[in-house]
């Protein structure tokens, strides 16, 4: 008797602890068969924000961010295509939120520098203040809202040149592991550029590996969709 996915019924070649569907990226763990059928060539899906459950929140956080940061192909190429946009959209929320508040450190050690006292005093600095105040209690609904917003224009992209070889969520894993490179806006001065052109880079490398499509057209889908976004601001 061969081994099933229970979730979407098809043959799998490898079941119990570590194993997802190649066709669904469903769970494989409590799975058992008599036998095992053979394949040529099977992708064994993994991701240690995936497996946070047993090797802890926290390493699970740091090996993905190593991991899509240094070595994003293997990552992204071994990316579980489903199985569910909580965790992802988990793993965003973190990356961009570590980001946002760190702009914001920035932003208010350069209020206390003299040139910026020199110009206005209190009076001067009052306002950036109040701003600075406004955007972290609203940072997280921009956060939430600017991830589906991002994989929603992205995998539009995707189905206009053809390219959307996986569902939307796997669209939306990849933007947010992507968010990855935002923690270069941790390196003052030249940071946020870095973490800027790198997040361009993982949604190439994510989209290519995830869907299966050419660099020239993961880069194009990636290109289109910021493009818009600039558009529409």
């Amino acid at each position: 008797m061969e081994a099933r996915c229970p979730s979407c019924g098809k043959p799998v070649p490898q079941v119990g602890e570590g194993h997802y569907c190649p066709y669904c990226a469903a769970s494989l763990e409590n799975v058992k068969g008599d036998e095992v059928i053979q394949a040529e060539e099977v992708v064994s899906y993994y991701s240690p924000w995936d497996d946070r459950e047993k090797v802890g929140f926290v390493k699970a956080l740091f090996d993905t961010w190593v991991q899509t940061v240094f070595n994003p192909v293997q990552f992204f190429s071994k990316m579980p295509p489903g199985g569910g946009m909580g965790g992802p959209l988990l793993y965003g929320f973190i990356m961009s939120e570590i980001s946002l508040l760190v702009a914001m450190m920035w932003q208010g050690m350069s209020l206390f520098v003299p040139s910026f006292v020199e110009r206005g005093g209190m009076e001067y600095l009052g306002a950036p203040k109040a701003g600075m105040t406004f955007i972290f209690f609203i940072s997280p609904i921009l956060v939430l809202v600017g991830l589906f917003l991002s994989s929603a224009i992205l995998h539009l992209c995707l189905l206009i040149v053809g390219g959307a070889r996986q569902s939307f969520e796997t669209t939306f894993r990849v933007v947010c592991f992507a968010t990855s490179a935002q923690l270069w806006s941790l390196v003052p001065f030249c940071g946020g550029f870095v973490a800027g052109i790198w997040n361009l880079v993982l949604q190439i490398i994510g989209l290519r590996e995830s869907h299966d499509i050419s660099t020239g057209r993961a880069a194009n889908c990636v290109f289109r969709s910021n493009s818009s976004r600039f558009r529409a601001l």
